[in-house]
Parts: structure tokens; C-alpha cells; sequence
């Protein structure tokens, strides 16, 4: 694990073997390198889902983060003021407890309000964008060449889904991109050089500022997209959103709707690519294509471990932990438990897997996961039906990976397919 923590190549490309020996030496143990304790073991860590009451999210993004880099650089002089002025910035705006970092009872509220921006009309709204851009990608895939599927299929469907949601026009998606970038460089690194902090505050402060103003232009004239949804959400005797609350939120968004979408669908056609009968079975059975993006995410999960904070001292799995400490529950481990899955590493469409935790579980289950499976339903079942014989345009070529003991995710992706019919 320290080989993780410490972003050694082979075990950040694959985790799992350094996962399966912490579980069976040291389920719950303390980390020096990450100040806090690491969680291993599926059924300690569902506990410690299910229990807010003594285990908070109020440092849910945990130290490698954006928000853990600006507590690190606010008062840092050797940095230039205006990096200085953006990390403050982000850690006024992150006192405002948002979804992921929220308690109960105020996650209910807002998380009861946010609800309401995802009408049914809308959620139909996005599934003709998807499928009519997934039709449009691969209408663009150069005929009888590899192409890289990152670029050109699993970033463009995510992230044009979430521009949509938040009004983002066309013209500003390398913009927005560039944002949604900023945001995850920082999770899952615990060190970053000057350079790239800069770079990090100075597109994380024009995010901000863009938001900011669309935030006020929305509330002068307001349009049927989720900006105005959320300045619109009310609840009976409870206040609305405050503009920060907001904010943050879209921050979650961008992150959550994007990059961890992005990494679902690459590892998906990476299986695809690397099972030739999986590919078969599921032209076959199409019926079949929700339980293997089940199993995708229980094997190759975006993000591979959540935060957590004990409020009292607690016993996790026979392990006295004081109040206060940091943990982090490793789900990338907790999907692979013998104890839970009977031949954990292997991809199996015929059991029922649904007791993985990819997007937690209990109160704070992921917001985005229905919109998150769809989305990969809808793009994959448009790959498999456009295009035959997908295949790793390079079978001995080292796949390379996210540089991130959190996010997951394939950087790079080239693949050969034969085209079918539309």
C-alpha cells in the first residue's frame, strides 16, 4: 500500500494484489504517509458507510485534494499572490458543507433539493444527447485505423452531458474541460510541484469566476437548465441554496458527472477489447449489458476509496481508533473481498454482484449514479451495435493510467474495430 500511496506505476495500473494482501494482513491499520487509517475489508467498511452518526463526511475529498492542496499552499510566499488569493478562496467556499462533505440533517436538504432539478424530462433530455452523440463519435472514428477511445468517445459523452445539465455552451467545452482537469489533478496526489499548482488555482479560480456570473445572469433571466433549477429550489420552511452551496455543488458535479464516467467507460471497452466473448455474448444478449457494467465497476472502480472522519472514539473490526482520525475506506479492495464474491477477480455475468460499493452506499450513495449507469448503457450499446471485433490496437503495449491513488481511470485507449452497419 505504501507502493500505492506512493504513486509507483505497476501498482497504481493495478492495485488489486497490494488491496488483497492489506485485507488479509491488516484489515484496518494506520498510515504514516497518508496520516490516517486504511480500510480494507467489506463488511468494515459498509459498516462505517451506514453509520454517520460516528463517522462524518465532513472531510469526505480527504488530503489529496484540491482543498487539501490549499490548506498546504495558503500561506506558502514563495507561491505568487494570486495562487495564494485562490487557494483561499477555495477554502471559504468549501466551509460550506456540500453534498459529499454534508452531515445529516443538512445533506437531506440538499440533496432534497438538487432531486428537484432532475425531473423526468429531463433525464430524457440527456438520454437523446447521449445516444445521438455516441452515433456522431463514432460516425467520426477513422475507418480501417485505431483510434483512441479516451478523445474520442469516453471523455466527449460525459462531458458534454454535464455542460449540457449546467448550460455550458459548445464553444466554451475545451474551457470546461480544462476546469474539470484542474479539479481532479489534485485527488489521489499527495505532492505536487510548483508549477503545477499554479496552474491548478489559476483554472480553478476561472471556474469559479464563471459560475459566478452565470449564477447572476441566471437570476435576472432565468432559462430551463439546472443553474436556474438549483437558485429555484425550495423546500417547505427550509431556506434555499446559499450561492456557495452552489457552487460547491457544481464543483461535485463537474468531477462526478465527468471524469469518473470517463473512467468507467474506457475500463468498460478495455474489457470489451480484451474478452472477444464477453463482446459476443453481449451483441448477443443485450439485455445482459447492465449486469457487465456492474461488474466494471466492481472491478475497475473510478474512484477506488472514500473519506471518512470518526466523531468518538470506535472499534472498526476489532481496531480501537480514536475520535477525530481520518480513514480511508478502499472500496477498490472492499469489491474484490473473498469473503463477499466468490471468484473476485474474475468478470462473471451469471451471479449477482450488486453488493459492491462503487458508489458507497446508505445515505451518502452516489446522487449521479442512475445518470451514470445510463449513460454507460446507452454509449456501449451504441458501440457494440456500430462496431465489430473491438480490439487493444497495441495487445502487448503497456496500458497507461491515471497518477492517482483515488481515480482510476485509463489515460489512453487506441482500439481497431470493423464498422457496422448504423
Amino acid at each position: 500500500m505504501d507502493d500505492l500511496l506512493a504513486l509507483k506505476p505497476d501498482v497504481v495500473r493495478c492495485p488489486y494484489p497490494a488491496y488483497a494482501a492489506q485485507r488479509a494482513e491488516q484489515p484496518v491499520v494506520y498510515s504514516e504517509r497518508l496520516s490516517g487509517w486504511l480500510v480494507t475489508r467489506h463488511d468494515d467498511v459498509l459498516a462505517v458507510l451506514r453509520d454517520t452518526e460516528r463517522f462524518s463526511n465532513r472531510l469526505a475529498s480527504g488530503p489529496s485534494s484540491v482543498s487539501g492542496i490549499a490548506q498546504r499552499i495558503v500561506d506558502d510566499e514563495t507561491l505568487p499572490e494570486r495562487t495564494r488569493n485562490a487557494a483561499a478562496r477555495r477554502i471559504e467556499l468549501s466551509k460550506a458543507r456540500v453534498l459529499l462533505f454534508a452531515d445529516p440533517p443538512l445533506h437531506k436538504r440538499q440533496r432534497a433539493l438538487v432531486n428537484a432539478g432532475f425531473t423526468p424530462r429531463r433525464v430524457a433530455e440527456l438520454d437523446t444527447v447521449v445516444h445521438d452523440l455516441a452515433h456522431r463519435l463514432i460516425d467520426a472514428f477513422p475507418a480501417g485505423s485505431p483510434v483512441d477511445v479516451v478523445p474520442a468517445f469516453s471523455m466527449p459523452i460525459p462531458m458534454t452531458m454535464i455542460a449540457t445539465l449546467l448550460g455550458v455552451p459548445p464553444e466554451r467545452m475545451d474551457t470546461f474541460k480544462q476546469w474539470s482537469d484542474a479539479f481532479t489533478r489534485g485527488v489521489g496526489a499527495l505532492e505536487h510541484d510548483t508549477d503545477a499548482v499554479i496552474d491548478i488555482f489559476d483554472k480553478v479560480d476561472a471556474f469559479y469566476d464563471y459560475f459566478t456570473e452565470e449564477l447572476a445572469v441566471r437570476r435576472e433571466s432565468p432559462v430551463d437548465d439546472l443553474l436556474s433549477d438549483l437558485l429555484a429550489a425550495r423546500m417547505g420552511g427550509e431556506e434555499p441554496l446559499s450561492e456557495a452551496e452552489i457552487l460547491q455543488m457544481l464543483v461535485q458535479f463537474l468531477v462526478a458527472g465527468n471524469e469518473t464516467t470517463t473512467n468507467l467507460l474506457t475500463s468498460a471497452v478495455w474489457r470489451l477489447a480484451t474478452d472477444p466473448r464477453v463482446q459476443t455474448r453481449l451483441r448477443d444478449n443485450p439485455a445482459e449489458l447492465p449486469k457487465f457494467i456492474e461488474e466494471v465497476l466492481r472491478l475497475e472502480p473510478p474512484v477506488q476509496g472514500i473519506w471518512r472522519v470518526t466523531t468518538t472514539d470506535v472499534d472498526l473490526g476489532g481496531t480501537a481508533i480514536p475520535e477525530g482520525q481520518l480513514l480511508y475506506l478502499v472500496t477498490g479492495s472492499t469489491n474484490r473481498d473473498p469473503e463477499v464474491f466468490g471468484h473476485p477477480d474474475d468478470l462473471d455475468l451469471d451471479t449477482d454482484r450488486a453488493r459492491h460499493l462503487s458508489f458507497g452506499r446508505g445515505e451518502h450513495a452516489c446522487l449521479g449514479m442512475s445518470l451514470a449507469r445510463l449513460e454507460a448503457k446507452l454509449a456501449l450499446d451504441v458501440l457494440l451495435a456500430r462496431c465489430a471485433d473491438v480490439a487493444l490496437a497495441q495487445p502487448d503495449g503497456e496500458v497507461p493510467f491515471h497518477r492517482s491513488f483515488v481515480l482510476h481511470g485509463i489515460t489512453s485507449l487506441p482500439i481497431t474495430f470493423t464498422s457496422r452497419s448504423a
